[in-house]
């Protein structure tokens, strides 16, 4: 947590940028109503397989359960050790560790010595195309991995883009002094309709 904030903090004291407290709340409960249950759920389903060396591990990496969870699951299959057992916690732990250094090296060579050099060679005009559209490239993906993982509740689909539209072409045009909370307000109307809407899967029901 110190090493994240070391770089916000230095931004604001040395390089003179300012925060607005604000924005800064708006942000923190945006996110808090978008991922605040995964901050609850992932520590208690993540612990029986990996302990607590390499629980700590894999928090203060990050990519657990598309990069860490695989390892540490793999290598415990590998010796045939029970989940919880001393020997399992022990085969986690390595295991995270080697994920982490593959990564650390991956990336030195892929992007710090290759990304380097390609970007000596790339026209300028195609890496200002590439820098206007990355970001809208990304989202648009996030979105559309939502849209394929909840495509069993359109309803919830539906919801969102309806209260995309509202917040963006209607609600900050009428009042623009709500600008800055608009992502709060969307994220907050879309999860209580999410709510309101769910219909549970009677097939897992009856599991």
């Amino acid at each position: 947590m110190t090493a994240m904030l070391i770089g916000p903090i230095l931004m604001v004291l040395v390089a003179g940028y300012t925060v607005n407290p604000g924005t800064l709340v708006t942000a923190v409960v945006a996110i808090a109503l978008v991922m605040g249950v995964i901050w609850v759920v992932e520590p208690i389903s993540y612990f029986p397989i990996l302990g607590p060396g390499a629980m700590y591990q894999a928090f203060l990496i990050g990519n657990i359960s598309t990069k860490l969870l695989p390892a540490a699951v793999t290598a415990q299959a590998r010796i045939q050790a029970k989940p919880g057992t001393p020997q399992a916690q022990i085969a986690a732990t390595l295991a995270i560790c080697a994920a982490a250094i593959i990564h650390v090296a991956a990336l030195v060579l892929v992007v710090g010595i290759f990304g380097q050099w390609l970007l000596t060679i790339i026209p300028a005009d195609w890496l200002a195309a590439v820098t206007q559209f990355v970001v809208p490239a990304v989202l648009g993906a996030f979105l559309m991995q939502n849209v394929i993982g909840n495509l069993k509740q359109p309803k919830v689909l539906v919801a969102g883009l309806v209260v995309g539209v509202l917040v963006i072409y209607i609600l900050v045009p009428m009042a623009p002094a709500l600008a800055g909370a608009a992502p709060l307000f969307g994220v907050a109307l879309t999860v209580a309709i999410a709510v309101l809407t769910f219909t549970p899967d009677p097939k897992a029901d009856a599991l």
